[in-house]
Protein backbone atom coordinates (compact mmCIF):
# COMPACT_ATOMS: atom_id res chain seq x y z
CA UNK A 1 0.00 0.00 0.00
CA UNK A 2 1.67 3.41 -0.83
CA UNK A 3 1.29 6.55 1.45
CA UNK A 4 -0.16 9.44 -0.68
CA UNK A 5 0.69 13.34 0.80
CA UNK A 6 -2.34 13.61 2.54
CA UNK A 7 -1.42 10.96 5.33
CA UNK A 8 2.08 12.51 5.71
CA UNK A 9 1.19 16.41 5.25
CA UNK A 10 -1.68 15.39 8.23
CA UNK A 11 0.74 13.67 10.25
CA UNK A 12 3.34 16.64 10.16
CA UNK A 13 0.28 18.65 11.28
CA UNK A 14 -0.22 16.39 14.24
CA UNK A 15 3.40 16.21 15.17
CA UNK A 16 3.16 19.94 15.08
CA UNK A 17 0.30 20.19 17.21
CA UNK A 18 1.46 17.93 19.25
CA UNK A 19 5.02 20.04 20.28
CA UNK A 20 3.03 22.95 20.39
CA UNK A 21 0.69 21.39 22.80
CA UNK A 22 3.85 20.42 25.14
CA UNK A 23 6.64 22.98 24.72
CA UNK A 24 4.74 25.16 27.47
CA UNK A 25 4.53 21.89 29.49
CA UNK A 26 6.30 22.37 32.54
CA UNK A 27 7.19 26.09 32.72
CA UNK A 28 5.25 28.37 34.81
CA UNK A 29 4.31 30.67 31.81
CA UNK A 30 0.73 30.90 29.71
CA UNK A 31 0.15 32.02 26.31
CA UNK A 32 -3.39 33.06 27.91
CA UNK A 33 -4.47 36.83 27.65
CA UNK A 34 -3.04 38.74 29.26
CA UNK A 35 0.39 37.90 29.52
CA UNK A 36 2.03 37.99 32.85
CA UNK A 37 5.14 37.87 35.09
CA UNK A 38 5.84 37.25 38.49
CA UNK A 39 8.48 38.31 40.82
CA UNK A 40 9.17 37.40 44.47
CA UNK A 41 11.31 38.97 46.63
CA UNK A 42 12.18 38.91 50.92
CA UNK A 43 9.40 41.12 51.26
CA UNK A 44 6.68 41.42 48.57
CA UNK A 45 5.21 39.42 45.45
CA UNK A 46 5.10 41.87 42.32
CA UNK A 47 3.23 40.61 39.73
CA UNK A 48 2.83 42.54 35.97
CA UNK A 49 -0.08 42.15 33.11
CA UNK A 50 0.37 43.46 29.94
CA UNK A 51 -3.32 45.26 29.00
CA UNK A 52 -2.84 47.13 25.73
CA UNK A 53 -5.67 49.30 24.57
CA UNK A 54 -7.43 48.76 27.96
CA UNK A 55 -8.02 52.09 30.53
CA UNK A 56 -7.31 51.17 34.62
CA UNK A 57 -11.12 50.98 34.49
CA UNK A 58 -12.35 48.51 32.47
CA UNK A 59 -9.94 45.69 34.17
CA UNK A 60 -11.21 44.02 37.29
CA UNK A 61 -8.57 42.50 40.34
CA UNK A 62 -9.58 39.87 43.00
CA UNK A 63 -7.59 38.25 45.58
CA UNK A 64 -8.85 35.40 47.36
CA UNK A 65 -7.64 32.60 49.31
CA UNK A 66 -4.14 33.14 47.75
CA UNK A 67 -5.66 33.23 44.28
CA UNK A 68 -5.41 36.56 42.33
CA UNK A 69 -7.85 36.82 39.53
CA UNK A 70 -7.46 39.51 36.65
CA UNK A 71 -10.86 39.96 34.36
CA UNK A 72 -12.29 42.27 31.97
CA UNK A 73 -13.45 42.98 28.31
CA UNK A 74 -11.27 43.66 25.25
CA UNK A 75 -13.70 45.65 22.87
CA UNK A 76 -12.84 45.58 19.17
CA UNK A 77 -11.51 48.81 17.58
CA UNK A 78 -14.20 50.77 16.71
CA UNK A 79 -12.90 51.32 13.10
CA UNK A 80 -12.74 47.76 12.38
CA UNK A 81 -15.75 46.90 13.86
CA UNK A 82 -17.52 46.65 10.25
CA UNK A 83 -14.99 44.97 8.49
CA UNK A 84 -13.93 41.14 7.79
CA UNK A 85 -10.60 40.03 9.47
CA UNK A 86 -8.05 38.89 6.79
CA UNK A 87 -5.55 38.10 9.92
CA UNK A 88 -6.43 38.11 13.56
CA UNK A 89 -3.91 38.17 16.36
CA UNK A 90 -5.14 39.87 19.01
CA UNK A 91 -7.80 39.33 21.52
CA UNK A 92 -11.01 40.16 22.11
CA UNK A 93 -14.10 39.92 24.30
CA UNK A 94 -14.52 39.28 28.07
CA UNK A 95 -11.32 37.46 29.48
CA UNK A 96 -10.47 36.07 33.07
CA UNK A 97 -7.24 34.59 34.52
CA UNK A 98 -5.92 33.31 37.68
CA UNK A 99 -2.77 32.99 39.85
CA UNK A 100 -1.83 31.13 42.64
CA UNK A 101 -0.02 33.47 44.63
CA UNK A 102 3.25 31.94 46.30
CA UNK A 103 3.47 32.89 49.86
CA UNK A 104 0.86 35.00 52.49
CA UNK A 105 0.22 38.26 51.57
CA UNK A 106 -1.14 41.31 53.87
CA UNK A 107 -4.46 41.79 51.39
CA UNK A 108 -5.17 45.00 53.04
CA UNK A 109 -1.84 46.64 51.78
CA UNK A 110 -2.04 45.75 48.13
CA UNK A 111 -1.18 48.21 45.18
CA UNK A 112 -2.12 48.50 41.76
CA UNK A 113 -0.67 50.80 39.18
CA UNK A 114 -1.43 50.49 35.64
CA UNK A 115 0.84 52.80 33.13
CA UNK A 116 1.35 52.53 29.07
CA UNK A 117 -0.50 49.15 29.05
CA UNK A 118 1.05 47.73 31.44
CA UNK A 119 -0.72 46.90 35.12
CA UNK A 120 1.72 46.40 37.99
CA UNK A 121 0.55 44.70 40.98
CA UNK A 122 2.46 44.30 44.86
CA UNK A 123 1.78 42.35 47.18
CA UNK A 124 3.56 42.54 50.68
CA UNK A 125 4.58 39.19 52.26
CA UNK A 126 3.30 38.88 55.87
CA UNK A 127 5.44 38.14 58.19
CA UNK A 128 5.02 34.33 58.47
CA UNK A 129 5.89 34.41 54.57
CA UNK A 130 9.07 36.23 55.27
CA UNK A 131 12.63 34.35 55.27
CA UNK A 132 14.07 33.76 58.82
CA UNK A 133 17.31 34.42 59.57
CA UNK A 134 18.28 31.13 62.33
CA UNK A 135 20.85 32.11 64.83
CA UNK A 136 22.70 28.57 65.86
CA UNK A 137 23.59 28.07 69.45
CA UNK A 138 26.50 27.14 70.88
Amino acid sequence: MLWNDDVFSEMERMRREINRHLSNFGQTGSTTYPLMNVYDSKDEIVVTAELPGLSKERVNITISDGILTLSGNLEPLSKVKNMTAVRKERSEGKFEKTLRIPAKVMQDSIRASFSNGILTITLPKSEEAKPKTIAIEA
